[in-house]
């Protein structure tokens, strides 16, 4: 526990990264709900109200292609923070185990990303509920349930991702380039061609949405595999670079 808090006052601390993954997490659902109240409120007859399932699934789909970024920005200074700050030979000279090491940055980086994610995904919901109008689909608390795991599968593979590279990359700047030029370029491209689905993480995620908007040819089974895989074998090869490279 004290290697996991050490970790999360290092992430925390950081002034930069915390403002960018409130700003990336908070304002896409704040900025989009105060948009649509207004907008609303203008022209109420050209625009409907700000609630509804129709404007929560739209908004935690707009949370989860920025979040994503959050998240890749304190996975990746989790696995590479230490290094690019040259002080991981400090950390190792302690004692302890290189894999301990390791493992400490998962729950760290995680106890300063979800909180955040939580805070913005309850404002969606809260804002879906009291905005809603008397003719939209209303929101139930199923669906609140199941958006908020899917929202939360999301964040948690793509910092658990961005970890496994930049541990094994060893470098911030080079892992956040590489993911953020995947994940808003390469894997959008790929997966319109619908010809990768069975192997593309956005594909499995999109299929595990409750209400999917994209149609993908992913079963359940092939989803799950896909996305254990995406999510080990980098943290594998991220566990195994860190236990092996030179301090």
């Amino acid at each position: 526990m004290r290697l996991v808090r050490a970790e999360f006052l290092k992430l925390r601390k950081r002034r930069g990264l915390a403002a960018a993954a409130i700003v990336l997490t908070l304002a896409p659902i704040v900025v989009g709900f105060a948009v649509l109240t207004i907008l609303h409120a203008v022209d109420p007859e050209r625009y409907g109200p700000a609630g509804g399932f129709e404007n929560l699934q739209g908004s935690l789909e707009l949370l989860t292609q920025i979040g994503i970024v959050a998240a890749i920005l304190v996975g990746a200074t989790a696995g590479a923070g230490d290094r690019g700050a040259g002080v991981f030979r400090e950390l190792v000279v302690t004692g302890r185990s290189r894999l301990q090491l390791f493992a400490a940055r998962i729950p760290g980086g995680l106890a300063f990303l979800l909180p955040l994610v939580a805070v913005s995904f309850a404002i969606a919901a809260i804002a879906s509920v009291t905005l809603a109008g008397s003719g939209q689909e209303p929101v139930t608390g199923e669906t609140i349930v199941r958006y908020a795991g899917w929202v939360a599968l999301d964040m948690v593979l793509a910092f658990l991702l961005a970890l496994g590279v930049s541990s094994a990359l060893g470098s911030r700047g080079t892992s956040i380039g590489i993911l953020l030029a995947w994940q808003l370029a390469a894997a959008p491209l790929l997966l319109s061609t619908g010809k990768l689905d069975g192997v593309l993480p956005n594909a499995a995620l999109a299929s595990l949405q409750p209400e999917p908007t994209q149609i993908v040819s992913t079963s359940l089974s092939v989803a799950i595999v896909v996305l254990v895989c995406w999510t080990l074998a980098p943290l594998a090869i991220g566990a195994w670079r860190t236990s092996t490279a030179d301090s």
